[in-house]
């Protein structure tokens, strides 16, 4: 394995020919040989639910055997194996990112090890740190023996130079065992209050809970809560010091801790929650820029005369700046299906971002209608109210740097559940005038409902959706917010109308949810309305409550004709009356073909379609012409389906591919 210049992750996978049967083990090891010492060389699974696991080196210029702990996940399903050395540093593809391994092997020597209650003090176990952007993660003699730690060994984490998220995970030997606790409890030293520490649990459905330092230069008992969270399979203990931020290596940037033990805790936030207790602790984990703090209320008027309100600043950091609100245990949404709260902000059409955290975060944004004045925002999760969630995430105009100023200043209160009746949803033709059509944009997109200035073809309706991708990163684009889960009944495919002025720009088509699934499918005319169909064939029994739009995804966006797309009528296709080609006078050879094929007919053939036998389109070219011929060299060797489009009737063969 040789990492060259590319990205911090670079790395390869390996296929297997089915999934991975652990038995009665639960390890893997691996052979390896590096030029040095202390290369994290991570290991991961890839699957539904992909793991991975990093172990270091230990010697240098001598091969070894390093074994990489799956204890408590073995029952998922793996199809690959990928390897990535030394990741979150840029390789150069020199010696020292150059990795050999050999002897892939199941393992059963993974029996006892690191498992909470840790105290890093045992001189037989291996406290096996996987250190990653930038962060450094060591066992050392406790430099601050007082307090309410006097142990003799503790883990000093230094966030050097690198990325805002540089930490270091710990591998445990198996997955965590709650028991009856629903929290972790976790002794800290750091030389400034206020500093936020995060606590992440690593497995196949990672959770994350943030604490703040409350003093400097002493230790603290940090608690993370996971209630409602414990029946996780958790293998893993990764802490970030300071997300959002990158560190320097110095003191201020280093984080002592210790004793890592169970907890329970009782009570705690939970919605509705108005910020006017003095008994409860709002436990804001801010990020990237985000401040997040209870004052009393400077704009006592209109809907919200309460005494305490939050204030969120978004300063300089990142554009995905916000903060998160940590609650006493999962949501229960019993009959309702939506969370409204009340929100102050000095301009109209500014999005704000609220996110549901917990094992499969989900997120909704909705905009300011008015200005200097309180109104109530209301956040859909049809359809996702059966997930566990325990925080609640907040970023105010996500994908804009702020500034710290009043434009980015968001006064927020009085969360609550609500229900939801009707909204958008598919078919979705924009012409509604009692229907909102609420988009958040992103990094450069910005889309919007106009009249129809392209009124031809098949397409002549008075509303399309206009999106256009300006200066901002290569992945801007726009997500519409629907009003529940999409209920795909028998259907696979979802047709949307678009017109762009340039053959094969890529348009991505992404689904919204717990497990986004997201299809990309390029135009095929200029400067006239098509059909693109996105096959999400194996997908349609996920949950998914908004579809994502990204124009020519890869790319930076100008805001010019060449970054705009117009798109319509987005719908499952309407069933149509298939007939054998021939009824068609469509006449195709040679059958079986090697690379081109010929296609003809009395009438002008509009379209033909190529799909595998699994139903997934493979090819597709607008002919209208009544003879062309069709490279299909690109295909496989085997069977498909072509469907042939002539005078809004569709016929289907059957061709073979050589």
């Amino acid at each position: 394995m040789v990492k060259s210049v590319g990205q911090t992750y670079g790395g390869s996978t390996l296929a297997l020919v089915g999934p991975i049967d652990f038995g009665d083990n639960n390890a893997i090891s691996m052979k390896v040989f590096s030029n040095r010492v202390d290369a994290p060389v991570l290991f991961k699974l890839e699957g539904t639910t992909p793991i991975e696991v990093s172990a270091k080196t230990t010697v240098a210029n001598e091969w070894e055997e390093l074994t990489f702990s799956f204890a408590g996940l073995t029952d998922l399903e793996f199809t690959a194996i990928t390897i990535i050395y030394d990741l979150g540093v840029m390789g150069d593809g020199s010696a020292d990112f150059t990795l050999l391994f050999d002897d892939i092997v199941f393992t059963t020597a993974m029996t006892g090890g690191v498992a909470i209650p840790i105290d890093f003090e045992s001189s037989e176990l291996t406290y096996t740190f996987s250190d990653f952007a930038g962060g450094a993660a060591t066992v050392i003699d406790n430099p601050q023996s007082s307090g309410i730690n006097t142990s003799t060994k503790v883990v000093q984490l230094i966030k050097n130079d690198g990325e805002v998220f540089g930490g270091s995970t710990l591998a445990l030997s198996g997955a965590i065992d709650f028991g009856d606790n629903n929290a972790i409890k976790m002794k800290v030293f750091s030389n400034r209050v206020d500093a936020p520490v995060l606590f992440k649990l690593e497995g196949p459905a990672p959770v994350e809970v943030s604490g703040m330092t409350t003093v400097a230069n002493e230790w603290e008992e940090l608690t993370f809560s996971f209630a409602g969270l414990t029946g996780g399979t958790y293998t893993g203990i990764t802490i970030i010091y300071d997300l959002g931020t990158v560190g320097d290596g110095s003191e201020n940037f280093t984080l002592l801790f210790d004793d890592i033990d169970f907890t329970t805790i009782t009570g705690g936030l939970t919605l509705p929650i108005d910020f006017e207790s003095t008994e409860l602790t709002y436990s804001f984990s801010d990020f990237a820029g985000g401040v997040a703090t209870v004052i009393d209320n400077p704009q006592s008027s209109g809907t919200n005369t309460s005494t305490k309100v939050v204030q969120l600043i978004k300063n300089a950091g990142e554009v995905f700046g916000g903060s998160t609100l940590a609650l006493g245990g999962a949501l229960d949404f019993g009959d309702n299906n939506g969370i409204k709260m009340k929100v102050f902000s000095n301009r109209v059409d500014a999005p704000v971002l609220f996110k549901l955290e917990g094992p499969a975060p989900v997120e909704v944004t909705a905009r300011t209608t008015v200005a200097n004045e309180w109104e109530e925002l209301t956040f859909s999760f049809a359809g996702l109210t059966g997930g566990t969630y325990t925080g609640i995430t907040i970023i105010y105009d996500l994908g804009v740097m702020g500034d710290g100023s009043a434009d980015f200043t968001l006064l927020f209160d009085d969360i609550d559940y609500t229900t939801i009746t009707g909204g958008v949803s598919l078919p979705i033709d924009f012409e509604s005038t009692d229907l909102t059509y609420s988009f958040s944009d992103f990094e450069g997109g910005v889309a919007t409902v106009i009249d129809n200035a392209q009124s031809s073809g098949i397409n002549t309706s008075a509303k399309v959706g206009q999106m256009v991708k300006n200066a901002g990163a290569v992945f801007g684009g726009s997500t519409l917010a629907l009003g529940g889960a999409i209920d795909f009944g028998d259907n696979a495919i979802i047709t949307m109308k678009v017109l762009a002025n340039r053959v094969g720009a890529p348009v991505l088509f992404k689904l919204e949810g717990p497990a986004p699934v997201e299809v990309s499918v390029s135009t095929t005319v200029a400067n006239e309305w098509e059909e693109l169909s996105f096959d999400f064939t194996g997908s349609t029994g996920g949950t998914y409550t908004g579809i994502t739009l990204i124009y020519d995804l890869g790319v930076v966006g100008d805001g010019s004709a060449d970054f705009t797309l117009l798109f319509d009528d987005i719908q499952f296709p309407t069933p149509l009356s298939v007939v054998d080609v021939k009824e068609l006078g469509v006449k195709y050879y040679p059958n079986p073909v090697m690379d081109v094929m010929t296609i003809s007919a009395q009438d002008d053939i509009e379209t033909v379609r190529i799909f595998n036998l699994n139903g997934q389109q493979v090819f597709a070219q607008k002919l209208n012409t009544k003879q062309s011929e069709i490279n299909l060299s690109n295909l496989a060797t085997g069977t498909y389906f072509m469907q042939v489009s002539i005078g809004g009737k569709e016929g289907a063969a059957t061709i073979i591919k050589q």
